[in-house]
């Protein structure tokens, strides 16, 4: 069994969406079940992304990316445990330092189309956005079903979360457009070039199954939301996250191929 750099990059850029919009929810009135779950659905990839490439991948159990997925690892205890608030939150944030801090590490040695700090930071800023949409689209999914429990449930919690994602997708979208303006002369003279057939249909899934049909379906929930139908809601969510793991897959295939994390 051989273990890939993208392979960790996907479970590092899951681990830090789940730790991002788990840092937005109250424990209140959604209880501790939810952070526990939802903090195994972090801790699994963050275990992945540090055992693994040492394990299987030829990576160094001494290095950055290990050590900080590791370390992001100890603090499943805080994040998902029946502590106070301001423990949670000092652990989601520990933990949130630690995934991007090592997705960064990830992103400098492997997307060698990266030239320079400021090149390194909008890669880096790419990846977390990527995996923003997917951490947040996939949580806000699971809220959604949590209004089948608990019926109680204010509206306005799915609503705060449906906006995050519409934000993060956004941002997302505009990075990637940055980075292929950026290395469009790169990405041109590559020996599959971006605009031929192959790079066509894999950045056609990036954006438009990826970005542009959550961007759309987000606007769909805020619709059903703004009628306090939740499960409508929650449906279009279910199939909004489908599409972005599409799309986030795609973003590895091409980054693959260029690179870059497009």
């Amino acid at each position: 069994m051989a273990w890939g750099p993208l392979a960790t990059q996907f479970c590092l850029e899951l681990a830090f969406g789940v730790l991002l919009f788990l840092s937005l929810m109250p424990r209140a009135p959604l209880g501790q079940f939810f952070f526990r779950m939802m903090g195994t659905t972090a801790l699994v990839p963050l275990l992945a992304a540090g055992l693994l490439p040492a394990a299987f991948g030829g990576a160094s159990w001494t290095g950055l990316a290990t050590i900080a997925s590791l370390a992001a690892a100890l603090a499943f205890p805080l994040f998902s445990g029946p502590v106070s608030t301001g423990r949670r939150q000092g652990g989601l944030i520990w933990a949130l330092l630690g995934t991007a801090i090592a997705l960064s590490e990830i992103v400098r040695t492997n997307a060698s189309g990266l030239e320079g700090p400021f090149q390194l930071i909008l890669g880096t800023a790419s990846a977390l956005a990527t995996g923003a949409v997917a951490g947040g689209v996939g949580v806000a999914m699971v809220v959604g079903h949590w209004y089948l429990t608990v019926p109680q449930l204010p509206v306005d919690l799915l609503k705060r979360l449906n906006q995050a994602t519409l934000i993060s997708m956004l941002i997302s979208l505009v990075l990637v457009v940055v980075l292929i303006v950026q290395h469009q002369g790169a990405l041109a003279s590559a020996d599959t070039p971006l605009l031929s057939p192959f790079g066509l249909f894999h950045l056609g899934s990036r954006v438009a199954v990826g970005l542009a049909l959550p961007l759309a379906f987000g606007w769909m929930t805020r619709g059903s939301l703004a009628y306090g139908n939740t499960r409508s809601a929650t449906g279009i969510l279910y199939a909004s996250t489908v599409l972005v793991l599409i799309g986030a897959a795609a973003s590895l295939s091409l980054q693959d191929s260029y690179h870059i994390p497009l």
